[in-house]
């Protein structure tokens, strides 16, 4: 709905989940900056690299920088860094513009903070929505689907329900970007404008909410079980008060 209604004003093309790639570019990223960093260094897939001095010594030696120990030579991270910027504006920015829309964004449910933080990096003055849904709805709504991408997921209410926990937690600790919760963006009209003034964008439509309509179904009409909705409230703690839900 969020993607749609910003789409509507006419000024924005919102495109739609890639499924994780943006999570794994920004994983990429952090592979490299590792691969380039200090070999003393602990990063999270483990020590640095050496690559960037590695790299340094090669350019300096010359034709005999080929007996220096390269294992883990990379080019500068801020080439590294570009080169993906470039990915992005091949695959978003141009051919928005050529449906007309100059400005452009994604939505994704998959990726977290860290690919947040490398847009930034990347597009220091771009908008960054962060948002949230009770988890129950949400759930519930991934359980009428027959738990969708996880249907080999041993505990697919256990999968969804700590990505839930994940994603709600870093977005409220984010401390850059909007933060709206979906009930308020049907059901406020000020939490809507208040959007829209962060996003600069205007002729949003103010009944499009209400008038706008897609051929979603669910596949069953299953409801959350007590069980289900007890197990949800213990795997979320205080996370879900934090953001103004009940807990079951």
């Amino acid at each position: 709905m969020l993607q749609r209604t910003i789409i509507a004003s006419g000024k924005a093309l919102i495109w739609g989940e890639s499924g994780g790639a943006l999570h794994c570019v920004a994983d990429a990223v952090k592979r490299y900056e590792q691969m380039l960093g200090p070999g003393k260094i602990r990063y999270e897939y483990g020590f640095g690299g050496n690559g960037a001095e590695e790299f340094k010594q090669f350019e300096e030696s010359g034709k005999e920088g080929v007996h220096k120990w390269i294992a883990c030579m990379n080019p500068h991270e801020e080439i590294i860094v570009a080169a993906f910027k470039k990915l992005f504006e091949n695959i978003y920015a141009e051919p928005a513009l050529k449906l007309g829309y100059a400005r452009w964004g994604v939505k994704e449910v998959v990726a977290g903070i860290d690919t947040a933080l490398l847009l930034k990096r990347l597009y220091p003055e771009a908008k960054f929505i962060f948002l949230v849904r009770n988890p129950y709805a949400c759930l519930l709504s991934i359980k009428r689907r027959n738990w969708m991408d996880q249907k080999g997921e041993k505990d697919p209410l256990g999968f969804y329900a700590n990505h839930w926990k994940t994603l709600a937690t870093q977005f409220r600790k984010a401390g850059f970007g909007f933060y709206i919760r979906y009930e308020d963006l049907i059901l406020k009209h000020d939490t809507l404008q208040s959007l829209m003034s962060y996003l600069e964008v205007e002729n949003i439509q103010e009944d499009f909410i209400l008038r706008s309509r897609v051929d979603w179904a669910a596949e069953n009409e299953d409801d959350l079980s007590w069980l289900e909705k007890l197990r949800v409230s213990n795997l979320l703690g205080d996370e879900t008060a934090a953001h103004g839900y009940s807990a079951i």
